[in-house]
């Protein structure tokens, strides 16, 4: 190559410099912010070109790559009723309805108790009887503390018969003095078989 050739070549990688260096130096484009915290999905995944909502009727998500695999009913559910929550990861493992560990009784095919879960009702307050056929949240009302937190109930007659105690009047239970312990008169099976009281059983 003749020296003036080189020397066009040398001038031309100088002008070419800057742009290079320049064009290093230029800053990444600002990432885009998620409403969902950390999530390397693409938003079109979920959401449709027209609206971010409604969101997809059928997210493609599969949702078993996080840890809480969608089994039974849950898989009918919209993603609204779990993740209340944009940020996902925040989603807790309890019932968002009311905050219950459901599945100490139920499973994810239905509500309905299983045999299994009643028969680990025999440890503090066996359901025997009437008890047996009574309605969950007879006992475990919404919203009390430790709902389904056997431990946390109070197994006294009172605890959950105190209505019942004070508005009977024939016999008035109240005015003779009967005890509130239920089965010193009653049985587990209905409150029409009672015994008759004897001053013992008065307080």
């Amino acid at each position: 190559m003749s020296g003036t050739g080189m020397l066009a070549c040398a001038l031309l990688l100088l002008q070419m410099a800057p742009a290079a260096h320049a064009q290093a130096e230029t800053p990444p484009a600002a990432a885009v912010h998620s409403p969902h915290g950390v999530l390397n999905i693409a938003c079109e995944k979920c959401h449709s070109p027209s609206a971010w909502r409604p969101i997809r009727s059928k997210p493609e998500f599969d949702h078993s790559r996080t840890g809480y695999p969608l089994r039974g009913l849950h898989t009918k559910l919209a993603c609204q009723q779990c993740h209340v929550n944009p940020v996902f990861a925040n989603v807790g493992r309890n019932c968002q309805k009311n905050g219950a560990q459901c599945d100490l009784c139920h499973r994810v095919n239905g509500w309905q108790v299983s045999i299994h879960s009643i028969n680990e009702h025999q440890d503090r307050f066996p359901l025997i009887g009437a008890h047996a056929v009574v309605d969950c949240y007879s006992c475990h009302k919404l919203g009390a503390v430790g709902e389904f937190n056997r431990q946390g109930l109070s197994t006294a007659c009172n605890s959950c018969h105190l209505t019942v105690y004070q508005r009977t009047t024939a016999p008035n239970h109240q005015a003779l003095g009967y005890s509130m312990e239920c089965l010193e008169c009653h049985s587990m099976d209905s409150w029409m078989i009672a015994a008759m009281p004897h001053a013992r059983f008065r307080k």
